[in-house]
């Protein structure tokens, strides 16, 4: 049980870092620096900057990554799913599509599908809420009509009834959006809104990804 709130929090720490939903990759993608030909070379003015466009694309697209970096290898709607080769873990991501108060400064959140076949894990959900929360206090997800407690530690939540994983997920399959009302540590509640769409396509990668 320990293990998995060290992974869920050194995956979190490792998005934040890389930029979760707007990788570098992507950016660097769309935005490709295009140099000038060398003065001394006129007739490869025109072929030049094709080529090093290319060339730019296909460095960002392959950026070596840190041992235990996640890397975007897809996205299915408003879903991504990423690879950690050195520790061959894979997951579907999703991060909020709104959260109330909206003035309120938290760190960005996450919602995570996760298979690690080593540890035969598969499909495991959890949420890192970006700030810490208050534990002792009641969080409800709500999908399909159906009830799922979860459980706090830190600023992470996952199912109370592991065996009930499957159905919360199937569940999550069904609806377009999820609502979690959370109590901070310190504060008001606040809301966090997060979108499905994509989900089912995401966590089919993902199987592929980690069979």
């Amino acid at each position: 049980m320990k293990a998995r709130f060290v992974f869920a929090a050194l995956l979190g720490a490792a998005l934040v870092s890389t930029g979760a939903m707007h990788s570098a990759a992507q950016d660097a993608n769309k935005k490709a620096p295009v140099k000038a030909a060398p003065k001394k070379t006129p007739a490869k003015k025109q072929e030049a900057p094709k080529a090093e466009q290319k060339t730019e694309q296909k460095k960002a697209q392959q950026k070596k990554t840190t041992p235990g970096t996640p890397t975007l290898v897809a996205q299915f709607g408003d879903w991504g799913v990423y690879v950690n080769r050195a520790g061959k873990t894979c997951f579907a991501l999703t991060q909020p599509k709104e959260r109330q108060p909206a003035n309120v400064k938290r760190d960005p959140a996450y919602f995570f599908v996760t298979t690690r076949p080593a540890d035969k894990l598969e499909n495991e959900i959890s949420i890192m809420a970006g700030f810490p929360l208050k534990e002792d206090a009641d969080v409800v997800l709500t999908a399909s009509s159906m009830n799922f407690p979860m459980f706090v530690k830190g600023n992470g939540l996952w199912i109370k009834e592991p065996a009930d994983e499957a159905k919360l997920l199937e569940a999550l399959k069904k609806d377009a959006e999820i609502t979690l009302k959370l109590t901070p540590a310190k504060g008001a509640v606040t809301t966090d809104r997060y979108s499905l769409t994509g989900l089912t396509q995401a966590l089919e990668r993902v199987t592929k990804e980690c069979p």
